[in-house]
């Protein structure tokens, strides 16, 4: 689903960029696995800043970046620096069914996008689908109490089909032959995990 006015302003803004720069993006990247992730698919891409930590830190070859809205599409490729052009693809696609073939990426990432799904379950089996055997899962989500708070219901508009709460994500990860790496619950607000298709 579409990002309303105020959900734009908190993720398309530099603090936000600040945030996946200098905490979540070197945060996963000590959870990961491998040495290497040299092609990634990125879900959500927004404003593009996920695609630049993909890249830096995580060396990333060729990176798609993905979105189901053409304005965030617009944004992220306007936002691109000149020496990642070649790197970064970006590609207006609906999550819950990926237009790419089976057991293509090194590593999928999602930041904070899922809860966004009218069914997160059928984003998570698509991901899983797309994901190398061997490879790796980056995603962090606010959970189902986080986003029953009045001030976060009253602000944005998230669909009932995108709330999970910690057990449910574990078992649907589960049943989607993704593994838990590695993961850090802070509070019972926010999930950040690695999983890893086994």
């Amino acid at each position: 689903m579409k990002l309303n006015l105020f959900e734009r302003l908190i993720t398309d803004n530099p603090v936000r960029a600040s945030i996946q720069r200098n905490v979540e993006g070197p945060m996963l990247r000590k959870m990961g696995g491998r040495t290497d992730y040299p092609l990634c698919l990125e879900i959500g891409c927004g404003a593009g800043i996920g695609a630049q930590v993909i890249s830096e830190q995580f060396g990333a070859q060729k990176i798609i970046s993905t979105d189901i809205d053409p304005d965030q599409i617009k944004r992220a490729v306007e936002n691109l620096p000149p020496e990642l052009k070649e790197k970064v693809e970006f590609r207006v696609e609906d999550a819950m069914a990926l237009d790419e073939p089976d057991e293509k990426f090194d590593a999928v990432f999602s930041f904070g996008v899922l809860h966004h799904m009218e069914d997160w379950k059928k984003a998570l089996a698509e991901i899983a689908r797309v994901l190398k055997m061997g490879g790796e899962f980056f995603f962090e989500e606010p959970l189902r109490p986080f986003l029953r708070n009045v001030l976060v219901r009253t602000l944005t508009a998230h669909p009932a089909g995108g709330e999970f709460d910690f057990n449910e994500f574990r078992n649907e990860l589960q049943r989607n032959a993704i593994s838990i790496m590695n993961m850090k619950r802070i509070k019972n607000i926010a999930i950040f995990c690695v999983g890893k298709k086994g």
